[in-house]
């Protein structure tokens, strides 16, 4: 089964959005995809009042890869360069995808 980690980063907060996308989560991938992470996607909201600017969306193959991915030095690197993009820590989410379509 599918497994999620949900990042977000509050609206309000100093972000660098093209070093995330071009540096950032290419990081993740390189370093996270042979753990057993299966794709991301990253949303910015441009709702007013929206409680969230940035959100990334990590599929990995399960909870255990997952787990062994965040708890490696390979996640001790990424959780590292955080400072280089994001001011403030972000809230995570993570559980079992429950549904899914695509067409």
């Amino acid at each position: 089964m599918t497994y999620v980690i949900s990042v977000v980063y509050p609206t309000g907060s100093k972000f660098d959005k093209e070093y995330y996308l071009t540096k950032h989560m290419p990081l993740v991938q390189k370093l996270w995809g042979p753990a057993g992470l299966k794709s991301w996607r990253v949303v910015q909201y441009t709702n007013p009042g929206a409680p969230y600017a940035i959100q990334a969306w990590l599929e990995w193959e399960s909870a255990e890869h997952a787990g062994a991915g965040t708890k490696s030095t390979d996640g001790a690197t990424i959780f590292a360069d955080v400072p280089n993009f994001s001011e403030v820590a972000a809230q995570v989410l993570t559980g079992e995808q429950v549904g899914f379509a695509s067409w």
